[in-house]
């Protein structure tokens, strides 16, 4: 999928200028429903305004349904942000703070009456007249600073004839038991998902559908006979269901229809099937607290095929499967030993996946970064890999949007 005009961004300049850091909006049913994209400046002695920023970014940006967030951390809101062409799904953040300046809530205001959707992040110090407030689509508020929760984190009863008018997402959670208490006091959305929590390191019985793939993979992985593949398929409907569906894809493009489970092993092919089969495996949990721990886990895989296999085919297979199992343990509820001798990885991706080391270690580690937004951590991966902003930014974008459409897929 095309995301980007490179010609473009490299004339700009727009992708090499900034570091972006992203994380997912999760809602309550643990989907995810947008994005938000945290940037710095890549050398502050040399920052545009910030209508420049945002409009160097109009060739770049994600083409997405859900809504992208973008919050320049370190670019105030001034007259320059109404030179920007916001495109629809495009939601400017305005940190709280500003708004003390009477110029900065004439330019929300004129942003407002252009059609830009605003976010307002972080809390106020004074009631906001209710022109200015009404400007704002959504609030960003951080767990440490929500005035509904009490010590423990349960909702606290709003003050009589007070009510949130205004959409809140909540940030700076730390465990699942925060995201839910934010649920209960009314977010409709957390930033990002505590991938650390205790909670995802519980042992758990295999369900069904990943001892299944889990199976395939083995078999896929040892090359045996295609009448044994298909014998195991033939034992989940849903799976096999599945498989025919991909291979009668507009994707394909064959002229007559694959009805035998044989033929479609056939077609897809030994390196399709194992991708096939690994995404499967890291999407086949039912439990809601792992859906989001899926996202991120072919998001990282999507971005680390892009980043460090252009051209190399077997090193993308290998990012890939390394970024998309790097969580694999926590979605499943099995030690990586146990699922590890079952799959047969090679050496270089265990060695990155369990103990972050050996050549691929680099990438995850980069991705991991963007996703905490360490921009110290982020740049020094960068240089040990010796990669540029606008190459990491590029895979980032990239990998948002496709993994969009695995999500839309099912």
């Amino acid at each position: 999928m095309q995301v980007f005009d490179e010609s473009e961004s490299q004339s700009n300049g727009a992708l090499g200028a900034i570091s972006i850091c992203y994380a997912p909006l999760i809602d309550k049913q643990r989907k995810a429903i947008g994005m938000r994209l945290t940037m710095l400046a890549v050398r502050p002695s040399e920052h545009q305004p910030i209508g420049a920023t945002l409009d160097g970014l109009s060739g770049v940006w994600p083409k997405s349904t859900k809504p992208v967030f973008v919050a320049p951390l370190d670019a105030a809101i001034d007259q320059s942000a109404l030179d920007w062409k916001a495109p629809a799904n495009a939601v400017l953040e305005v940190p709280a703070p500003l708004l003390r300046e009477s110029m900065a809530q004439t330019v929300v205001q004129q942003l407002a009456r252009a059609g830009v959707k605003l976010a307002l992040r972080g809390r106020t110090d004074v009631p906001l007249p209710p022109a200015l407030l009404g400007s704002f689509a959504y609030t960003l508020i951080h767990n440490a600073e929500d005035r509904r929760k009490k010590h423990d984190g349960s909702p606290l009863a709003a003050p009589p004839g007070v009510v949130r008018r205004i959409p809140f997402i909540v940030t700076g959670v730390q465990t699942v038991a925060d995201v839910d208490s934010a649920y209960e006091r009314g977010a409709f959305a957390s930033v990002g998902w505590p991938v650390d929590d205790a909670s995802h390191r519980q042992a758990r019985a295999l369900q069904p559908a990943q001892a299944v793939v889990l199976e395939l993979l083995k078999l896929v992985r040892d090359d045996v006979e295609i009448n044994k593949i298909d014998a195991v398929l033939r034992r989940d409907p849903a799976l096999a269901s599945k498989l025919l569906r991909l291979v009668n894809s507009a994707a394909f493009g064959l002229p007559v229809q694959i009805t035998s489970l044989q033929d479609a092993v056939m077609m897809l092919g030994h390196k399709k099937l194992v991708r096939w089969l690994s995404v499967l495996l890291v999407t086949a949990s039912r439990e809601v607290n792992t859906f989001p721990l899926m996202h991120v886990s072919i998001l990282r895989g999507l971005f680390m095929e892009r980043i460090g296999g252009e051209d190399n085919p077997e090193m993308r297979d290998a990012l890939f499967i390394a970024g998309a199992f790097s969580l694999l343990d926590r979605i499943t509820g099995a030690p990586f030993e146990k699922l590890f001798e079952l799959l047969a990885l090679s050496d270089t991706v265990v060695e990155a996946v369990v103990e972050r080391r050996g050549p691929y270690a680099p990438y995850l580690l980069l991705i991991e970064a963007i996703e905490r937004s360490d921009p110290i951590s982020l740049g020094k991966q960068l240089e040990t890999l010796a990669l540029s902003p606008a190459a990491c930014n590029g895979a980032l974008l990239g990998a948002m949007v496709e993994v969009e459409t695995l999500d839309a897929e099912g």
